[in-house]
């Protein structure tokens, strides 16, 4: 007959083992699904946490074409002649830093609010916010563009973008600044994408935030960071979805970081860098236009407007001033842009396509004067005399 004792330490043993299946961490539950690759949890300010995954335990490898997934660590080459000062104008930081760090071997995972709701395990429910309709750049559905575009055979771009907080007027607009690597086209384009935005329906605020995204089939398929599987994150430092923790002032300090994506020619997986750390890869599997090389490459910015109050949005796009206005403390600039050719080697782009849909409310102008490499300026404040 068991002595009481031994029924305390049974019991005991069995809540421990119930705790640990279903996940408790500082209160939360984490059902055994998520949990398991979860190695430490950071908590950070504004109900914000991060979970450490085991790398080998990211929930992307679900995805169909990863099962039997390889991970590649780090790039086996880069493009040559890279400008190597290109690596903007801060110490890259993200506000979870000062709260702890991710052991080795993990990657850091962004989640919001008490309960767990992964957007990594929301399959196919992600928010779909099209950067393109059918055509590559059909102006509608409120999206509007100040870009420069460059067509060729490309194996990945880089680009020095000014970071700003811009306002957005209302939840469902939102304000980016990115780079956009592109192939095919209809129903059948694909794009690879990395900058900066401003979207609360993402991200609950409208903090300045680092993003991915990744499309097929003109954005039927695909989502932003981590919100279906298929991007692979290798770093312990970069969490995508994180503010940054500087940004530019009117007239005041300006603040750049350098985005970048490139193709690896061993593995083929393109790879997405900030401030020259290799965050993660998108396999090329994962597409149908992009197995080889894009055709396209833009640069620029990107706002919603729809149209509150019946008249044009008040969403601003880079600093929300004018290239026309003046230039550096001024307009949002992209400098030191660079896209990377067939033969992997980064160039100045030679010929490009200015693209502005509506310069009365965004502009963009070329800088001429080449100071920092081929760049140029651009954004708006929206809504004004001009713009309605």
């Amino acid at each position: 007959m068991l002595k009481f004792t031994d029924w305390s330490l049974i019991l005991t043993t069995l809540i421990f083992v119930i705790l640990i299946q279903e996940g408790l961490i500082d209160g939360r539950t984490i059902s055994n699904a998520v949990n398991k690759g979860i190695i430490k949890t950071i908590k950070v300010d504004k109900g914000e946490i991060i979970d450490c995954y085991d790398i080998y335990k990211q929930p992307s490898l679900n995805h169909p074409s990863l099962r039997n997934h390889t991970i590649q660590m780090r790039p086996s080459m880069h493009p040559k002649k890279m400008k190597l000062d290109n690596n903007g104008t801060l110490r890259l930081t993200q506000t979870w830093h000062k709260y702890g760090a991710c052991p080795q071997g993990s990657i850091p995972i962004r989640r919001i609010g008490k309960d767990y709701h992964s957007t990594l395990l929301r399959k196919h429910r992600h928010l779909k916010l099209p950067r393109y309709n059918t055509s590559l750049y059909s102006f509608g559905n409120g999206h509007e563009y100040a870009t420069v575009q460059v067509h060729g055979n490309f194996l990945g771009a880089q680009a020095k973008i000014n970071l700003w907080n811009p306002v957005v007027e209302i939840p469902s607009e939102l304000s980016l600044s990115q780079i956009w690597v592109i192939a095919g086209d209809g129903d059948d384009l694909n794009t690879i994408e990395a900058g900066w935005e401003v979207s609360q329906p993402r991200h609950t605020d409208y903090q300045t935030r680092f993003f991915i995204h990744w499309t097929t089939g003109n954005y039927g398929s695909g989502c932003s960071d981590l919100e279906c599987e298929g991007f692979v994150h290798t770093s312990s430092e970069i969490s995508l979805g994180c503010n940054f923790t500087e940004v530019s002032t009117f007239k005041g300090d300006q603040k750049d970081a350098t985005f970048g994506i490139h193709k690896d020619q061993n593995s083929g997986n393109w790879w997405i860098q900030v401030q020259g750390i290799p965050v993660g890869y998108y396999p090329s599997s994962l597409f149908t236009q992009l197995l080889k090389t894009a055709t396209e490459i833009d640069f620029g910015g990107e706002i919603i407007n729809m149209a509150p109050k019946g008249r044009h949005t008040m969403t601003q796009m880079g600093s929300g001033h004018f290239p026309s206005e003046g230039g550096l403390g001024i307009s949002s600039y992209f400098n030191q842009v660079q896209i990377i050719d067939e033969n992997n080697i980064a160039k100045d782009p030679e010929i490009v396509i200015k693209y502005v849909t509506n310069p009365n409310c965004y502009d963009l102008q070329i800088d001429d004067k080449h100071t920092n490499g081929f760049g140029f300026y651009y954004g708006g404040p929206g809504y004004n005399d001009k713009c309605q």
